[in-house]
């Protein structure tokens, strides 16, 4: 799966920056959440908690108006005056202190005066207009029977019971002051008490519930069944908050007095914000996209900068390897490329072209060596062709003119010498023969005067006419005459090729094929005897003799002018001879799959066929 650097690069760098993003990320959402949820909690508690102090203060700034308004000198006028006319003039001051006090506290839904008996004498109340007016006597009512009013009676002086919600038209709290000659009653506005808390429908809701676990106040829309379960929980504590599966309760008391009711119990009220979760830890949720968003964007980053780091790394080493394949395949001593690194492997990259240009200067000077010492070595053949066509071969043929003349002049006297003579002139006449192939295989004078092509195919049919084969010949032009040394070297294997399958092969037909193109390709094919190519491990077996050398030579001249020769044979099955050589000497070895290209060339098919 990782089998290149690039990956490799590219999955470490992802390790090393992603893994501890991740990790961090993970290790600060744990503690962001904690540490924002609580103080997420604790700013709703410091809301609900400053919510019931603005109550408390309302109850307290209440009972000192009540205490205040049991004071007014026009109430101490209307205790201390006996005359009638003088008693209704101070009731007529008292409703008029009492409605100028109403009328700077909007709050104030009504202020009474009841005497002992329990009758209204004196009261204002706030219309729905928002307007503070003296309560007409018919509709003052008497209020000996009410539980607050008998309460307030027992108080001592200037003592304060506090009624909770009541409800008529709209839900207040009732202040009653025991004073001289009966009690002073404020009923506080329930609505101007919770003013600032949201009533309408809303993910935020507020609510009010007494000692007994009943609602008194909360906003259009609430269900209180939503949290009838929790109720006890928030009557058992002051203060507090809790979660349930979907929302947040945060809770505090309100104690409007510290008066003990008759149970035993202090008055007060639970006041309670009932928040979703979604909307107390909205915070948190946008922090977590924020988060997310961050995060994605890191990873992004991090995905970009590890593309372009691995890029940047793999590209020198890219180059690198395509300057090596290129050098062998080519040949060719690879340029160093510019802007090189100057780190490992810029020194990698000079190194490897410093080595490629020296060894393409070895490669050069083998090159020219070799073209020495074939050349060379063809000289000597020359000369030794030269010596026997005018040394050797000349006496030959002059001893085969003095027999002939010998045999001219006395057979007529020695008729029983001239078969011998004869036959020693035919002896003569045959190695003449000999001798003169033997010159032309030393020196063709179609390789120097005709071109490759027409030598191949001279030798091939010099050697079937002295075979006695069925030759066939295809020979493709080649449109432009090798190197001298390729020529001669690819003549040389074809001549030790055919000289092989003439001696050894014993065949009745022979294919002789060369193709052209990047490189030549020559192909003898014959239908002979056959061998086992393995059985010729070297030039000189141990036991001396000469076995398989033209095999080994015919590979060894490929192999100096960076060619190969191929040998494809099996005992009964006949032999394929398979030669490729380049065009030029300064191209580099070729390994290609000889048996495919044999296949692709019709070779094979066309032989067994």
């Amino acid at each position: 799966m990782l089998r290149s650097l690039h990956a490799k690069l590219l999955i470490s760098f992802l390790i090393l920056t992603i893994v501890p993003l991740a990790a961090t990320a993970i290790y600060g959402d744990f503690f962001t959440q904690r540490t924002l949820s609580r103080q997420l909690l604790e700013r709703s508690q410091n809301q609900v908690h400053l919510q019931s102090q603005s109550i408390v203060s309302a109850f307290q700034q209440a009972q000192g108006d009540a205490l205040y308004l049991a004071n007014m000198r026009s109430l101490d006028a209307l205790r201390a005056s006996s005359v009638q006319d003088d008693g209704l003039n101070s009731l007529s001051d008292v409703e008029q202190d009492m409605l100028i006090y109403a009328s700077v506290r909007p709050m104030y839904l009504r202020l009474m005066l009841i005497n002992v008996e329990g009758t209204e004498i004196a009261s204002v109340r706030q219309t729905g207009d928002g307007r503070v007016r003296i309560t007409e006597i018919e509709r003052r009512a008497d209020h000996a029977a009410a539980p607050y009013f008998t309460a307030a009676m027992n108080l001592p002086r200037d003592g304060v019971y506090i009624e909770p919600f009541v409800f008529e038209n709209v839900p207040y709290v009732r202040y009653a002051v025991k004073i001289a000659g009966g009690v002073l009653v404020i009923d506080l506005s329930a609505q101007w008490l919770l003013r600032s808390l949201p009533m309408q429908p809303g993910a935020d809701q507020w609510a009010v519930i007494d000692r007994q676990g009943e609602f008194v106040v909360y906003p259009e829309g609430f269900d209180p069944a939503e949290i009838a379960e929790y109720i006890p929980r928030m009557l058992t504590a002051d203060s507090g908050s809790f979660e349930t599966h979907d929302s947040v309760i945060v809770y505090d008391t309100v104690y409007p007095s510290r008066l003990v009711t008759d149970d035993g119990q202090t008055q007060s009220w639970v006041i309670l914000r009932h928040t979703s979760t979604e909307v107390l830890f909205a915070s948190i949720y946008d922090f977590y996209q924020l988060a997310m968003i961050l995060l994605l964007g890191a990873a992004v980053l991090a995905v970009a900068l590890a593309l372009l780091i691995s890029y940047l790394l793999v590209k020198p080493i890219k180059q690198l390897e395509l300057m090596a394949i290129k050098f062998g395949h080519d040949g060719e001593a690879p340029r160093l490329p510019d802007n090189v690194p100057n780190d490992e492997i810029g020194g990698l990259m000079r190194t490897l072209t410093a080595m490629a240009g020296e060894l393409d200067r070895k490669r050069k000077d083998e090159r020219r060596l070799i073209e020495r010492l074939i050349n060379a070595q063809e000289e000597e053949r020359k000369l030794v062709a030269y010596d026997l066509h005018d040394g050797l071969l000349q006496q030959l043929v002059g001893a085969r003119f003095y027999l002939g003349n010998y045999q001219e002049q006395f057979a007529a006297d020695m008729p029983e010498l001239s078969g011998g003579i004869q036959r020693g002139c035919d002896a003569l006449t045959s190695a003449i023969v000999e001798g003169r192939r033997i010159i032309e295989g030393l020196r063709p004078a179609a390789l120097d005067d005709l071109g490759l092509s027409a030598a191949i195919e001279d030798i091939a049919y010099s050697t079937a006419d002295l075979a006695g084969w069925d030759l066939k010949l295809d020979l493709q032009p080649l449109p432009v005459e090798p190197e001298v040394t390729i020529g001669v070297t690819l003549y040389r294997i074809a001549q030790e090729a055919l000289n092989n399958v003439r001696k050894h092969a014993d065949a009745k037909h022979v294919t002789v094929t060369m193709h052209n193109g990047d490189a030549i390709r020559l192909s003898i094919v014959d239908d002979g005897v056959g061998f086992d190519p393995g059985s010729f491990r070297a030039a000189e077996p141990e036991d001396g003799s000469t076995r398989g050398l033209g095999i080994t030579t015919m590979r060894e001249r490929a192999s100096l002018i960076n060619g190969r020769c191929e040998i494809f044979s099996e005992p009964g099955a006949g032999t394929r001879i398979y030669v490729e050589v380049p065009l030029t000497m300064d191209a580099p070895a070729r390994k290609h799959d000889v048996i495919h290209e044999l296949t692709m060339a019709g070779w094979m098919e066309e032989d067994e066929q």
